[in-house]
């Protein structure tokens, strides 16, 4: 094979694989279309006293509006709030997980259906947790007639979820968070609002036992 021929060679195999990588337009922190990339797992860790390991992923249900072609989201943190204060320093009742940028952003939420995606793992303070905080910073639809549109998340992407479970010592807690974009909507000024739904499932397990617990469909409330 001559050194053209070679060249060609390489020239498609490279393209191939960009087009692997390079799936879908995305989200910047700034709400600006840029290229999607392959991102390899990123964790969080910290030790603390009376503490349970706590894994937090994320899913999509299928979605319910035909038009969408794909949902992409910027995750920045999930809060867990606490039934009187724990073992943090100072004691608070609010322990806050910062998702990994790796993770958190550019998320392609509708093709998590049937999948899911772990945000991170860190070490939680055991104590009952009453509520979650999700917090969305970005969100910009896709739609099947190749239009799109950058979203506003109502509550300023604070999202409180009314959610009881226990964080064990020494236990571990699964938490799936499944976001369900229920409506976009357009304010005056047809700005386009999204209004999602979270449903929480917690899977725990302590000493070999394990318990399931989850919430309904229900609508987040203002954090």
């Amino acid at each position: 094979m001559n050194k053209a021929a070679i060249l060609a060679v390489v020239i498609v195999a490279a393209i191939a694989a960009a087009a692997l990588v390079y799936t879908y337009p995305s989200i910047s922190p700034t709400g600006t279309p840029s290229p999607s990339r392959s991102v390899p797992p990123q964790y969080s860790s910290s030790t603390l006293s009376g503490s349970g390991s706590l894994s937090i992923y994320l899913t999509d249900a299928p979605p319910s509006s035909p038009t969408f072609k794909y949902l992409l989201i910027n995750v920045s943190s999930v809060v867990l709030v606490y039934q009187g204060n724990v073992s943090t320093s100072p004691p608070r009742n609010q322990f806050v997980f910062r998702v990994p940028a790796g993770r958190g952003l550019n998320v392609n939420l509708t093709s998590l259906v049937g999948s899911k995606l772990l945000l991170g793992a860190t070490s939680a303070p055991a104590g009952n947790v009453t509520d979650l905080i999700f917090n969305i910073t970005g969100a910009r639809a896709f739609f099947t007639d190749g239009s799109s549109a950058q979203l506003k998340v109502v509550a300023d992407g604070k999202l409180m979820v009314h959610f009881q479970f226990q964080v064990k010592a020494g236990g571990s807690t699964n938490l799936t968070l499944d976001i369900q974009p229920n409506e976009i909507h357009y304010s005056q000024g047809s700005s386009a609002v999204l209004t999602p739904v979270i449903r929480v499932q917690a899977v725990q397990s302590l000493n070999g036992s394990t318990v399931t617990s989850e919430t309904s469909v229900t609508e987040t409330t203002t954090a």
